[in-house]
């Protein structure tokens, strides 16, 4: 499998350390293009992958083709290419829709998804927007190349807002919460390099611990808080603060504002 990148950015890089460090491809079949002669350059001495003078070259030499670039240079890369019929395109441009793709690309040949910003540690949550019309074996190459930089999960696209909350803008939510625990540790006498350390690995471990689990996530709280113990006291002041309310409030806040861009990108 061939795959190039239209826009070499860092989620492409990303994407591409994912492929290679899986042994997903070799080297010789990454290509990618980049809007100046000199990046161009640059990323090919810095990864030893074969950068071409062209868009419609890296189309023309791949079986895949990720396109990376902003939402305001869509218009103007897709204009200018001829999509050829063997080719399938995976777009990670963001606020862009199928519906706005499709008016460039066939639906057939066109998955839209969303990766998140963990994919340069190799565990992103990655949305492929559903589409009937894609071949049950362009989806599976799709989740191939997504799986090397950690999860995918297939969703319609009228769901992309609340995966957005909950993997796209979450990541920040949990930096976050993090920080605010790193720096209360602060208050008692600890460094905060060593605190981020602590909290950030306890953070990582309960991810997992909540993901691998057949317990639901509430059960989990139970395990952990032992009558008269010091969890339960933490537990019940954020259950009497307005802790959960809030934390909807911000979901809330994050579907709407999508869903104000998705409606105003459309008009």
């Amino acid at each position: 499998m061939k795959i190039g990148f239209i826009g070499f950015g860092n989620m492409a890089k990303s994407i591409a350390s994912g492929l290679l460090a899986n042994n997903i491809l070799e080297k010789k079949e990454l290509s990618f293009s980049t809007r100046s002669k000199e990046s161009r350059m640059a990323i090919e001495q810095e990864w030893e992958i074969n950068g071409l003078a062209s868009n419609q070259a890296v189309l023309d030499c791949s079986d895949v083709v990720l396109l990376s670039v902003k939402p305001y240079q869509v218009d103007q890369v897709l204009n200018e290419l001829s999509i050829p019929s063997n080719v399938l395109v995976l777009s990670i441009v963001a606020g862009f829709g199928s519906e706005q793709l499709n008016q460039y690309i066939p639906a057939e040949q066109i998955i839209r998804t969303m990766p998140n910003l963990n994919a340069q540690v190799n565990e992103s949550m990655t949305a492929l927007v559903e589409n009937d019309k894609v071949s049950t074996a362009d989806m599976e190459k799709a989740k191939i190349i997504f799986n090397a930089i950690g999860e995918v999960v297939v969703i319609p696209e009228d769901q992309l807002g609340i995966f957005i909350a909950l993997a796209g803008s979450s990541p920040a939510l949990v930096f976050l919460f993090i920080d605010i625990l790193s720096r209360t540790a602060v208050k008692y006498g600890m460094p905060k390099d060593k605190a981020t350390q602590i909290t950030s690995q306890a953070v990582l471990g309960s991810g997992k611990t909540a993901k691998d689990a057949s317990d639901s996530p509430w059960n989990l709280i139970d395990n952990v808080s032992s009558p008269g113990g010091i969890t339960i006291e933490a537990i019940l002041n954020l259950l009497g603060s307005d802790f959960s309310s809030s934390l909807i409030k911000a979901v809330d806040e994050m579907v709407q504002k999508n869903d104000d861009m998705t409606n105003n990108s459309n008009k």
